[in-house]
C-alpha cells in the first residue's frame, strides 16, 4: 500500500471520532501512519519496522507513560500494519522469522431483484520483497483519498471559510 493511503486513511478515522484535532496530534498521527515503510531504507519493505518485535515495545510503553501524542504514533503504526495484513504479506515476528501472512479480500455487489454479495479471500503466505530502490509511487485512487482527508481536516480545523 502506498504512502498517501498509510496517512489517509487513519487521518480520516482519527477525524471522525477526534473532538478537537489540532496540527500536531495529526503530525504525529501521520508521522506513526508511514513511518514503518522507513524500512525500505533497510533494502527490505515490510521487514524490520513492520514487525511486532517493534512495535509491541513501544505499545507497551504507551501504556506506562500515557502520552498523548504516543498513543496517536502507535494508533498510526497499528493502522499501517492492519492495513498492509489486508494487502499483502506482514512478517510478524521479522527479523527472527521472514515468512509472513496477510489476507486478500474482494468482492461483488450484483444488483438483481435483491443485491447479491460475493466476498472471496486468500490466506498469503510469503515473503516480504526487497524493496526496488529509493522512490515511492501512489495512484489516482490514493490521491482521491489524500484530497479528502485534507479537506475533511481543513474543514475539522475550523479553516471551512476556503
Amino acid at each position: 500500500m502506498d504512502p498517501l493511503k498509510h496517512a489517509s486513511i487513519p487521518l480520516l478515522a482519527f477525524l471522525a471520532v477526534s473532538k478537537s484535532p489540532s496540527l500536531v496530534s495529526v503530525a504525529v498521527l501521520l508521522f506513526g501512519a508511514v513511518f514503518p515503510d522507513f524500512d525500505v531504507l533497510f533494502e527490505e519493505h515490510r521487514g524490520y519496522f513492520h514487525s511486532l518485535l517493534f512495535i509491541m515495545p513501544i505499545f507497551t510503553l504507551s501504556f506506562y507513560i500515557q502520552n498523548h501524542y504516543l498513543w496517536l504514533f502507535v494508533f498510526g503504526l497499528g493502522m499501517h500494519f492492519f492495513l498492509d495484513f489486508l494487502s499483502g504479506v506482514m512478517p510478524f515476528l521479522y527479523p527472527l522469522r521472514k515468512k509472513g501472512f496477510g489476507i486478500k479480500v474482494s468482492g461483488v455487489i450484483v444488483f438483481e431483484s435483491l443485491p447479491k454479495i460475493n466476498v472471496k479471500y486468500e490466506i498469503l503466505v510469503g515473503y516480504p520483497a526487497r524493496s526496488r530502490g529509493s522512490y515511492v509511487g501512489f495512484s489516482n485512487e490514493s490521491l482521491a483519498i489524500a484530497l479528502v482527508a485534507l479537506i475533511a481536516l481543513l474543514f475539522r480545523l475550523k479553516f471551512s471559510s476556503l
